[in-house]
């Protein structure tokens, strides 16, 4: 099965997909049941990912308090704590018991909005945003008490996609685990950039995964299990980044605010696209090493 040809699926962006598991090794790794493992000390990875996540955090808050004219500081240390928040839920998202996925989704979300809430200078847990699916669940603990539910329209189209697709199945088991939707091929790989056999992608939080059994169950849980990771990626990035600058952006453009309320603005795929840009070797992008590394 290793030198057969891989499964495309028509849509370029799929192809372009920046979430996908490559099949050849950074250094530091090495090949285990096809998808790539680290050799490092298990400590060193933790920190490693800890230490992103909280710088993350951080320079996210703490750039949008100085523009406030704000403390930096303030936002950095409690940006730093949201990004820890997400370094757990990443952690626990990896795990093979049922259910970590979602756990660990929610808690990486909660993560996020502790930075986003840091650097809007508001009390850390005021406003709290779960995704599950193409939907956002906003939770207001304050002042704005209450709830309210948000769609994103790239998860939409993307799960749309997943449904009408003939060679993809939906797998109902995974999808409750994972938090998000997960759909299986049949029997196939895919095709990234005409020639890398991938395992899985990930776009806008929605999951497909290659279903080969030839490779084992290892090589399944592995694969299943790095997936989890990008699709916290991609929420970290959407709550942190995308959504308050198009939202802003669209209140600017005079868009309706019932359209903030409604909508949430996630291009994480499209973000990490153009990053990936900026490292063209797919398999030394931070973000891989980061789900390969949990995937172990």
């Amino acid at each position: 099965m290793r030198g057969a040809r891989a499964a495309l699926f028509g849509l370029a962006a799929l192809a372009l997909a920046p979430a996908a598991a490559a099949a050849q090794c950074s250094v530091g790794t090495t090949s285990g049941d096809v998808i790539c493992v680290f050799e490092s000390p298990r400590w060193a990875g933790e920190l490693a990912s800890l230490s992103a996540n909280g710088i993350l955090g951080g320079l996210t808050a703490g750039v949008a308090q100085r523009v406030k004219g704000e403390s930096f500081a303030d936002g950095f240390v409690r940006g730093f704590l949201g990004g820890g928040l997400s370094w757990a839920g990443k952690r626990i998202a990896a795990e093979r018991f049922d259910g970590a996925g979602l756990i660990g989704r929610e808690l990486a979300a909660a993560g996020a909005s502790v930075v986003r809430n840091a650097g809007a200078g508001r009390p850390l847990l005021e406003r709290l945003t779960f995704p599950a699916g193409p939907v956002w669940l906003e939770v207001g603990t304050g002042e704005a008490r209450g709830f309210r539910a948000r769609v994103d329209p790239a998860s939409a189209a993307w799960l749309i996609y997943g449904v009408v697709e003939r060679e993809l199945d939906l797998d109902a088991g995974a999808s409750l685990s994972s938090g998000t939707f997960v759909f299986r091929t049949k029997g196939k790989l895919f095709d990234v950039d005409g020639d890398a056999h991938a395992a899985g992608l990930t776009s806008a939080g929605i999951i497909y995964l290659a279903d080969v059994p030839a490779y084992g169950a290892s090589f399944a849980r592995r694969a299943i299990a790095h997936e989890r990771i990008h699709v916290l990626q991609e929420d970290q990035l959407a709550i942190l980044w995308t959504d308050p600058a198009l939202g802003w952006a669209a209140g600017r453009a005079g868009m309706p605010a019932s359209a903030g309320r409604l909508l949430a603005w996630n291009l994480s795929t499209e973000l990490l696209r153009l990053l990936g840009g900026l490292v063209p070797e797919h398999r030394n992008r931070p973000w891989e090493a980061e789900a390969v590394f949990h995937a172990r």
